[in-house]
């Protein structure tokens, strides 16, 4: 059994993970490394619904882990260490305009759609991590 009390303190629980958006601006390694510090992994969507949870969840542009870093236009997103076949590009992105190895979600649209941009800019990150089971009496 899963519910909100399955997740840390200020943490929001969809679909047994739990996701919080850090309060700070960060760059996307940055992000990556304050989101295993908070005890989860940068979070990345894998279905329609969890890219409108996390967008809604956002209010605004947040770094999820998609990059074409080891290979330019090759984009990997994972989470953790699971690929995720999933994608909510923009219409005409990625377009790697300045150098743009790193993916957002913005909710700029109804979609909350992806955008790439320079890794080293500052936003806000959504982290996840799996909820723990909680027993009930």
């Amino acid at each position: 059994m899963y519910d909100d009390s399955s997740c840390p303190e200020s943490w929001h629980y969809w679909g047994n993970s739990c996701y919080q958006i850090t309060e700070t601006a960060f760059t996307w390694s940055d992000a990556k490394r304050e989101c295993r510090n908070m005890g989860g992994v940068l979070g990345v969507p894998s279905s329609d619904e969890e890219n409108e949870f996390i967008g809604q969840l956002a209010d605004g542009v947040v770094w999820i882990d998609c990059n074409d870093l080891e290979e330019e236009g090759r984009w990997k997103c994972r989470e953790g260490n699971v690929e995720v076949a999933y994608r909510n590009w923009m219409s005409g992105e990625p377009n790697d305009v300045d150098d743009e190895d790193c993916a957002f979600v913005t909710p700029r649209g109804n979609n909350h759609q992806w955008f790439d941009w320079s890794c080293s800019r500052s936003v806000r990150a959504i982290c996840k991590m799996a909820a723990r089971p909680v027993l009930h009496a």
